[in-house]
């Protein structure tokens, strides 16, 4: 961002826009991210002592490394000795701009957190993909699921991995994975003959997915016996939002908000349905993704009020410091205040507008929510819970309250730079968590754990039953 009292520099692009236009609200939209990954644990560590300082520097380099260390929101995970010793590094070895790109992604590891990264062009276009509900791959979704949570069935076999195993969580509709009859619960054991070794199911999903009308082994362990499946990868149109009708309410699944359309397709769905009598909004796995995703989503469902307030590094005059912003909804648009924290009365810029959708809910509304309910998921709930707006029922929720901006331009080898750059606290001054050693979370109006044995969003899902029942009494209530 820009410093107050001196020229814009290479972190400039940071800056949040004020146009207001569809171009503007894409590009701040691709700033503000709120996502989790489950599968990724904060072990903090300091940097490692390096006699490389004899070497050239590397301008690539330490354009990534500097726009992540200038950036953190917490400036004092690293001291100045640290930092000195992070941009000398790795000097010897980088020959190249793509050598940059991968020692800039060790180093910010130093920073003990998983979700600030240096993100490889090829990565970056997948990612772009994922955002248009475009995939490449066989349509999957895959979670890693903890030893102490695995049954007999998925148990380490003689020869295979010993890490976390990976298994289906979910297989899109129409996709080559349901052609060829791959289920949810099947744990994946090989890639392409590959065994899987890995603790994370990112990984697995990147030796899943391929080019289009390329061919992937998959074998999988289905109760207790290994079964092998060729498929064909393919573009995935992956829908965001799931609706369906129950007993007069309408259900909205939405799974994620790391698709740039989320809340035009829940709009879509409750415009679809005007003669519901109340709506259940399904935010339980929705590990998060777009903050303006959440918050024009939370437009649809309220008329006005605050909706999310944020702290976020602002270095002033080469100094540290922090601003507050706030996100207001108001009748035509969503208002974002944003002011210094040493300066309360000096307001930075004229105010961002974010476009806003009709407030067209007028009926009751439950939010289900569990602990893989993360980041802009909790950022909803929150706005919506703390405005008297939905009745939340389900677990306590994950606790992620940072987020994190990308800059996407102007970097080496077109990679992509995500830090994490601000806490948010929902209106009532919440704060949920740092997603690390201090997960705390939302608590429900009304906990409800899902049964043992239980499958959401079939006749077994007693959480699901519990919001059907609320708006039942609602609806009927004088």
């Amino acid at each position: 961002m820009t410093n107050r009292g001196s020229k814009p520099d290479s972190s400039e692009r940071f800056e949040t826009t004020n146009d207001s236009s569809q171009s503007g609200q894409t590009r701040a939209r691709d700033l503000l991210y709120a996502d989790a990954d489950l599968s990724q644990a904060v072990n903090p560590k300091a940097p490692g002592k390096s006699d490389a300082t004899s070497c050239p520097e590397s301008k690539a380099y330490l354009q990534l490394v500097d726009g992540a260390i200038n950036q953190f929101y917490e400036p004092e995970r690293l001291n100045k000795e640290q930092v000195a010793a992070l941009r000398s590094k790795y000097n010897c070895s980088i020959k190249s701009d793509a050598d940059a790109v991968k020692y800039a992604d060790e180093a910010v590891k130093d920073l003990g957190d998983p979700y600030t990264d240096v993100i490889p062009a090829s990565e970056a276009r997948e990612i772009e993909k994922a955002e248009r509900g475009e995939v490449t791959g066989i349509g999957l979704e895959i979670k890693a699921v903890p030893k102490a949570l695995a049954t007999q069935a998925v148990e380490t076999a003689p020869g295979e991995s010993e890490n976390i195993p990976v298994v289906i969580s979910r297989v899109v509709e129409s996709s080559p994975a349901q052609h060829a009859g791959l289920a949810a619960g099947d744990r994946i054991v090989k890639v392409d003959n590959e065994v899987i070794d890995t603790e994370s199911a990112d990984e697995t999903a990147k030796l899943i997915r391929g080019d289009v009308d390329t061919k992937v082994h998959v074998t999988v362990e289905r109760e207790g016996k290994e079964r092998e499946f060729e498929l064909v990868r393919e573009v995935i149109d992956v829908p965001a939002v799931k609706s369906e009708m129950r007993d007069g309410f309408l259900h909205l699944s939405v799974m994620t908000f790391s698709q740039t359309d989320v809340s035009e397709e829940v709009e879509a769905a409750l415009k679809a349905n005007p003669n519901a009598n109340g709506y259940i909004l399904d935010l339980r796995n929705n590990l998060g993704g777009f903050v303006y995703e959440a918050l024009q989503t939370g437009s649809l469902f309220m008329s006005s009020g605050l909706m999310l307030s944020t702290r976020s590094r602002e270095d002033v005059d080469g100094k540290v410091s922090f601003e507050k912003s706030t996100y207001q909804l108001e009748a035509d648009s969503i208002k974002l205040k944003t002011v210094y924290e040493d300066m309360p009365t000096l307001q930075k810029g004229m105010g961002q507008i974010i476009e806003r959708h009709a407030d067209i809910v007028d009926k009751p509304v439950v939010i289900l929510v569990n602990e893989h309910s993360a980041s802009a998921s909790e950022l909803l709930t929150g706005a919506l819970k703390d405005n008297n707006e939905a009745y939340v029922i389900g677990t306590q929720t994950y606790g992620k309250g940072i987020g994190q901006t990308t800059a996407r331009t102007g970097l080496p080898e077109d990679s992509w730079l995500k830090v994490t750059t601000f806490k948010y606290f929902t209106p009532n001054g919440t704060w949920v968590g740092d997603a690390g050693s201090n997960k705390i979370g939302l608590t429900p109006h009304q906990v409800v754990p899902l049964s043992a044995g239980a499958e959401m969003n079939s006749a077994t899902d007693n959480q699901l039953k519990a919001a059907l029942d609320h708006l039942k009494q609602a609806v009927s209530a004088p």
